[in-house]
């Protein structure tokens, strides 16, 4: 896992990386579509995916899935954030799914400049939305996968 902190005077490594990671996501703004919560609520625990997928595989797909939570959250790393726009595999086969890639914001709806952005393929960690409920990870999967 690579982890880049971003924001005045912090180092960035893999610049490359994060500046194509930004332009990939900022073309997907207005393509969402909210599986849980309001978009428009920052004290909502809000879930959207961009329902085109970024690549399709026989049995996967690579889509973008956003996340705004209702109170501060650390992740697996103990970073901090309110919400966080990713990149995630879904594998059709297995009915899972794994965060690739994660930019992470300190306010509510991707408000302000990301933070830190975490590059997980190395590394994939679970999509589980803990804590929310009703819980929409096999909801999106099936979506996802088509079944």
């Amino acid at each position: 896992m690579h982890l880049h902190r971003l924001g005045t005077g912090a180092k960035v490594g893999g610049i490359g990386a994060v500046v194509l990671a930004a332009a990939t996501w900022a073309q997907a703004q207005g393509n969402w579509f909210t599986v849980a919560g309001n978009p428009a609520d920052a004290a909502a625990d809000t879930v959207q995916v961009d329902p085109v997928p970024v690549r399709r595989e026989r049995d996967a797909r690579i889509m973008y899935v956003r996340v705004s939570r209702a109170t501060p959250r650390r992740n697996w790393d103990g970073v901090g954030y309110r919400s966080y726009e990713s990149e995630v595999h879904f594998d059709c086969r297995t009915r899972r799914a794994h965060y690739r890639q994660a930019r992470f914001y300190d306010q509510p709806l991707w408000r302000g400049d990301a933070h830190t952005h975490s590059d997980y393929t190395g590394d994939p960690k679970p999509m589980l939305f803990k804590d929310m409920a009703p819980n929409p990870t096999q909801r999106i999967v099936r979506a996802a996968c088509g079944t």
